[in-house]
């Protein structure tokens, strides 16, 4: 047998082998290439951490295998924003994140012999106690370990009870917060960081955690046998977490607004006969691509654009069964509006400043909402009015008449979309426009898509706007009741 046929008959054991020969090999080069990065990292590390207080307390407690977040807002600024080294930090305390789990194996294991450990704690109402931040000195410096309690889909970060130094402003500890789970990815320094940084400070803007009213939702139940409805949160929770969470990736700030505000305090839920959500904006947060991610969304799809960017602009949104409302709320002076619009006449809301923006628990998932609720509350529908459910005769009292869409406002502020996020042009499109308008429509112009550049030019009106005779005011007071009353029944 020839050397040639040998080979063409166990050439596939020979690739086998040959196969194996050049991965091993390749395996081999992968880790001495590995070995030598993490020397040269470890070098570099012992480099600039000789005279590193920081460092030298990580030194004590990475070996523990705790894992460790760095969630300190102003060392993430400093150090992935601003791109400055973690080595020439600057700061009396930076602030971890370890998970509650791990709190006893660390606090048993830490030999802190050298270190200052300060903790502090809580009583539970089950008489157990809970650790909520730990405090590790050395020289001066202070590690800081904010405690993550798992709090249904996100974590909570208790209020600090012990006395430090007057001159430490604590970023986690200063008051009750909450945080949601993120990607995190490693540092040189062995610690972990959140992966998207600027999302994550961006989130702790509006980290500060309230609870609802339990005593109110206890009342709801056992004084007005008012129940949290299973069927209408079977078809509300996945739409509103699908919002928020599309908000929250945005950048752009929201909160629950009327009835799904007080159905959350006053209910701890939403309130049982509720048909839709409002959630609230910053009008001067607007731009398209929040317009482009809810046209077509396959779970909330954008069925009709109301009002103007810069005037009463509202979204509305629709899952087949359910309609969720985004209102945008314009700052005037020394507070905010929000537009409400019935037929052709622009009714406002106000609204405080609402400067910031806080968070709590809705479905087992975060939201946001006012910082003041109660005083949002008082706002909307009268001091101390809306701690009782009110099912008839329910009026806004915030809520006033400002003026009416002319004719080619009137073109550009209802705009309807249908399900696969296209312009609709059919007759239920048609039929809402021309109701209301001075011209007969056969068609929806197609500029009617975008804003134009130029002011479209339409001929003289046929007929004077009048907003105010008696029957007129009479019907549009009653159609508002109708609008507003399917959501708003207290």
């Amino acid at each position: 047998m020839g050397l040639t046929s040998l080979i063409y008959q166990n050439k596939s054991v020979i690739l086998f082998c040959l196969v194996t020969y050049i991965l091993f090999w390749l395996t081999i080069a992968t880790f001495q290439q590995s070995t030598n990065r993490n020397k040269n990292q470890q070098l570099r590390r012992l480099k600039y951490r000789s005279d590193s207080t920081f460092s030298f307390i990580l030194d004590g407690l990475l070996p523990l295998k705790v894992n460790l977040l760095l969630i300190d807002p102003y060392v993430l600024q400093y150090l992935f924003i601003d791109q400055f080294s973690f080595d020439k930090l600057e700061k009396e305390l930076i602030t971890f994140g370890i998970i509650d789990e791990f709190v006893e194996k660390f606090l048993q294991s830490f030999q802190g012999n050298n270190f200052s450990i300060n903790i502090s704690k809580n009583d539970l109402s089950n008489h157990k106690i809970s650790t909520d931040h730990i405090f590790i000195e050395y020289k001066q410096k202070i590690i800081h370990l904010a405690v993550f309690h798992k709090y249904k889909s996100f974590y909570l970060i208790e209020e600090n009870t012990i006395s430090l130094s007057t001159n430490i402003q604590l970023s986690y500890g200063d008051t009750l917060r909450a945080v949601e789970p993120t990607e995190i990815a490693v540092h040189e320094y062995s610690f972990f960081y959140p992966r998207d940084v600027s999302h994550f400070l961006w989130l702790y803007e509006t980290s500060k955690f309230l609870h609802c009213s339990q005593v109110l939702a206890n009342r709801m139940e056992n004084e007005f046998h008012l129940y949290q409805n299973t069927s209408q949160l079977n078809v509300t929770v996945v739409p509103m977490r699908n919002i928020a969470y599309a908000l929250n990736k945005l950048k752009k700030h929201y909160w629950l607004a009327g009835g799904t505000l007080l159905g959350w305090y006053r209910h701890c839920g939403l309130i049982p006969f509720t048909q839709d959500a409002d959630f609230g904006l910053f009008a001067e947060e607007y731009d398209e691509s929040i317009r482009n991610h809810f046209l077509g969304n396959p779970i909330t799809y954008l069925w009709g654009a109301l009002g103007l960017v810069n005037d009463s602009l509202e979204f509305r949104l629709y899952t087949g069964r359910f309609t969720l409302d985004l209102f945008w709320a314009y700052r005037e002076g020394d507070h905010r509006w929000c537009g409400y619009q019935v037929q052709r006449a622009k009714f406002r809301r106000t609204l405080p400043l609402l400067e910031t923006v806080c968070s709590c628990d809705l479905f087992g998932s975060r939201f946001s909402i006012p910082c003041s609720p109660i005083d949002y509350l008082d706002g909307e529908y009268g001091i101390d009015k809306w701690k009782n459910p009110l099912e008839k005769n329910y009026t806004w009292v915030n809520m006033k008449f400002h003026s009416l869409w002319d004719d080619i406002s009137w073109m550009y502020a209802t705009r309807l979309y249908t399900r696969q996020g296209k312009l609709r042009r059919d007759k239920v499109a048609i039929d809402w426009i021309s109701k209301h308008f001075n011209y007969s429509l056969t068609s929806i112009p197609s500029f009617l898509n975008i804003l134009p550049n130029e002011p479209v030019v339409l001929p003289p009106l046929k007929t004077k706007l009048v907003y105010g005779s008696p029957i007129k005011r009479k019907k549009i007071k009653k159609k508002r009741f109708k609008s507003s009353h399917r959501n708003q029944i207290k």
